[in-house]
């Protein structure tokens, strides 16, 4: 019985082998085939093979070194660093492994002195390695990033761009990535606003210009652009950028304002109404688009439009005197004196040094017939602006209005001398003759 049970046991024994064997001939196989795949560069697919078979046998060591070279040009050094010494740990007196690790050592050593001469300022030094880095292992990522860097430190903006898109290209997934590169436009642009508060716009297109050097694709980056050109009178300069602002952020309404803007200086009104339009249906609180829609339907006299524009301007601000002046010069050429006096009253209470405002009131005072208040009106405006005949006219009136004619032909007989006011000076003084 024992004798069988001994045999028993050594022809199962035989079977297992006999039925292992194809396995490990297969793991052979694939492991061959993985390999003529690395050798000709195809190291995703050669990846996508060596895995399954180290699932099937984590030992294997001929499937772990393998990974580890393939980990390497893949760009993950430090996984390629720990599956060789694992491989070495197996198989102590393989010189190929420990030909691979001493590459990889070397391939660090590149890394470590490219870091080192980048922070010793040694920019041109630091390229250099850093190219001969990617072009010894092409799929290490963190090469590209860190000769971005370089390049922008030697102001290559373009070479930099083309670097940080190709790390990000490789590893769509690194949100660091993506936020270094968009952090780094944004300096640009942050310091070209500051140098817009300060005037400097020369200086701030040149950080706009490198902004937009570095990522194409960025809105503000043209914006920006856009202002400094409209600042310096450049039109034409000014639409393209702004243009291109739209183009890749249609929905933001100060490129629209900025575009109404440059259209308006080009004489071309309807195509500014409709892009302020555009931005007030993206913002319908965006202000400075109601301001501009507003004045221009004033100076263009469209005057049935400016007063619905400028009612909006008064509800998101209030205390907008322009808004009112504005009203209330419309409402007197209409010859809505209420309206006026209601919209001019508020102009002069929000600026109380406005003359011209003052002037319109005292005249729409005098239409309605509250003298008084025309005279007080006058005579506060002429406190500021000493003489001008337009409001010593009003003058006049109000005071003829209330029976001082004494006062009113004074009034009328400073207002003779301006030219340009004589003539109606000289007939209001006849009626106080």
């Amino acid at each position: 019985m024992e004798f069988i049970t001994g045999k028993r046991i050594l022809i199962i024994g035989l079977i297992c082998l006999l039925w292992t064997l194809p396995l490990f001939a297969q793991g052979a196989n694939d492991l061959v085939r993985a390999n003529d795949l690395f050798l000709i560069g195809k190291y995703a697919e050669a990846k996508a093979i060596v895995e399954p078979i180290l699932e099937e046998d984590p030992e294997y060591t001929a499937a772990i070194f393998l990974l580890g070279k393939i980990c390497f040009k893949l760009g993950n050094l430090d996984k390629a660093r720990e599956l060789i010494d694992k491989a070495i740990e197996k198989d102590l007196g393989n010189q190929e492994y420990r030909d691979a690790r001493n590459e990889m050592a070397t391939f660090a050593s590149k890394l470590t002195e490219a870091s080192r001469l980048y922070n010793n300022s040694d920019y041109e030094g630091a390229r250099k390695v850093y190219q001969e880095i990617i072009k010894e292992n092409p799929n290490f990522v963190n090469a590209y990033i860190d000769l971005g860097r370089v390049c922008v430190r030697l102001g290559d903006l373009q070479t930099a761009a083309e670097n940080f898109k190709t790390a990000i290209e490789m590893d769509p997934e690194n949100e660091n990535f993506r936020k270094e590169f968009e952090s780094l436009t944004r300096r640009f642009i942050q310091e070209g606003t500051q140098l817009i508060q300060r005037k400097s716009y020369p200086a701030a297109l040149e950080k706009f210009k490198q902004a937009a050097s570095l990522n194409p694709e960025d809105p503000m980056a043209h914006y920006f652009m856009a202002v400094v050109y409209l600042e310096q009178g450049d039109a034409a300069a000014a639409l393209l950028s702004v243009n291109r602002s739209i183009e890749l952020d249609p929905e933001y309404p100060k490129a629209h304002l900025v575009k109404g803007k440059v259209l308006t200086s080009m004489n071309d009104i309807a195509g500014a109404i409709n892009s302020l339009k555009r931005a007030v249906e993206i913002d319908p609180q965006y202000i400075d688009a109601w301001k501009n829609i507003g004045y221009i339907y004033y100076k263009t006299k469209q005057y049935d439009l400016a007063i619905p524009a400028y009612k909006e301007v008064t509800k998101l601000e209030p205390q907008y005197a322009s808004a009112y002046a504005n009203m209330g010069a419309i409402y007197l050429e209409q010859k809505k004196f209420s309206e006026a006096v209601s919209s001019l009253s508020k102009a002069v209470e929000f600026n109380p040094r406005d003359v011209a405002s003052m002037y319109r009131l005292s005249q729409a005072y005098n239409n309605v017939g509250k003298c008084e208040q025309a005279k007080a009106t006058a005579q506060n405006a002429l406190k500021i602006r000493p003489n001008w005949a337009p409001v010593l006219i009003e003058l006049g009136i109000a005071e003829r209005c209330v029976g001082n004619r004494t006062a009113a032909r004074q009034a009328f007989q400073l207002a003779t001398r301006d030219p340009k006011w004589k003539a109606v000076a000289e007939y209001e003084l006849k009626t106080v003759q």
